[in-house]
């Protein structure tokens, strides 16, 4: 494959850090092993300083509160263009459908390159709590299916994906590209299962269970405890470590003290160190992921990694690839049904282990592999535009 060229742009990037923020950072990290990647994104504010190994162009951008970062004004940026024309970019791929998405389409055009775009958001109930009518949210999503149309190509990770994209409005290609993770498969398991035993007082056949993700309402914490308020009812002994920070913190710790299960949750925050982090997916039996908004859910490949499967809403998003019993185990959208299934998934542990097994074989993929793809299909792209042209020609 020639060496490519590729410009790959967002609306809001680091230092703000999200999945959609990790995907286009690893993707451009692997891709500059065989090709020239670069990124641009709106200015993180004068006090922020890139120190990526990668090109990062900035444009001016206003700080909006609200959204949580910098907007930016690229087509109003006579310096950010001028940087970018110095280069002679081969393919844009966008990673959101609004302003840094319509300035792609139109720089594209005037440079007659292809132009893509991952689709990576539900945005509708985001819209839908900013602007609160149903008729005005509509209209909000149109406009960026009207974006999407300009794309020589949409990616999405799931068929499920797909239907929210067509549900904008989006009418043209779509390819399945998957997600992956920068996590490498351990192989000293045993000897990460015990430093979390040690550390937190855990016998060795102690069922333990993980969250991992920001602690928001949209990540359905309250769900999970509320399911395993159930389980304990039952007469299930258990630990679950919930890992990360988010708004809705306090609110979940008084949520999990209200159901009697102080003891039982332990609650990490950001965990600084790398090594504990990943022991902590190492040690866990079973993550719990019943996220309905999640359009993929990397903790799902991030968990397999460690041969740790999980259980998802059955027709989620978060579920794609998981089929009941086999890699995971999938759940009815109620806490009775979810407690059963985590109920399920524990009571054979010999079943459980080689779920783990089957996860790490069928759900893993590095961001190496998965950029290895994309770069494939970049290719094609390019190659199909470039036959249409010659064709026009004739």
């Amino acid at each position: 494959m020639d060496r490519l060229n590729i410009l790959m742009g967002i609306d809001m990037y680091l230092p703000s850090v999200d999945g959609v923020v990790n995907c286009m950072h690893h993707y451009i990290k692997c891709l500059n092993e065989e090709h020239n990647a670069a990124a641009m994104a709106p200015s993180a504010g004068k006090k922020y300083v890139d120190r990526q190994s990668y090109r990062i162009y900035r444009c001016k951008g206003v700080r909006v509160p609200f959204y949580g970062g910098h907007y930016g004004f690229p087509s109003g940026d006579r310096g950010f263009l001028r940087e970018l024309e110095k280069t002679k970019w081969d393919i844009i791929h966008v990673h959101s459908p609004m302003g840094m998405c319509k300035f792609a389409a139109k720089y594209a055009k005037k440079h007659n390159i292809p132009v893509v775009a991952t689709f990576h958001t539900n945005f509708r109930p985001i819209v839908k709590k900013i602007v609160g009518f149903k008729r005005l949210t509509e209209a909000v999503l149109k406009g960026m299916g009207k974006r999407l149309d300009k794309m020589d190509d949409v990616f999405v990770c799931s068929p499920g994906v797909a239907e929210q994209a067509r549900s904008f409005g989006y009418t043209g290609h779509i390819t399945y590209l998957p997600f992956g993770t920068n996590l490498p498969r351990p192989g000293n398991l045993t000897e990460m299962r015990d430093r979390v035993n040690h550390k937190y007082g855990f016998a060795a056949n102690e069922l333990v269970f993980i969250f991992v993700g920001r602690v928001v309402k949209l990540k359905r914490i309250d769900f999970i405890l509320e399911s395993l308020k159930l389980l304990k009812s039952k007469g299930v002994s258990f630990k679950f470590f919930v890992v990360g920070t988010g708004m809705d913190e306090k609110t979940t710790k008084r949520k999990a003290n209200k159901l009697g299960l102080e003891s039982d949750v332990i609650f990490t925050g950001f965990v600084e160190d790398f090594d504990d982090f990943k022991a902590l997916y190492a040690r866990a039996d079973l993550l719990l992921f019943p996220s309905l908004y999640d359009n993929f859910g990397l903790v799902k490949v991030e968990a397999a990694a460690h041969n740790t499967p999980g259980v998802y809403i059955k027709g989620s998003n978060a579920a794609y690839c998981v089929e009941h019993g086999v890699n995971g185990f999938l759940s009815e959208n109620d806490a009775e049904s979810f407690a059963a299934a985590i109920g399920d998934a524990v009571s054979d542990r010999g079943k459980l282990l080689q779920a783990g097994k089957n996860a790490s074989e069928t759900l893993y993929i590095t961001w190496a592999d998965a950029s290895a793809e994309l770069a494939g299909r970049y290719a094609e792209i390019i190659a199909a535009k470039k036959a249409a042209d010659t064709a026009s020609e004739k």
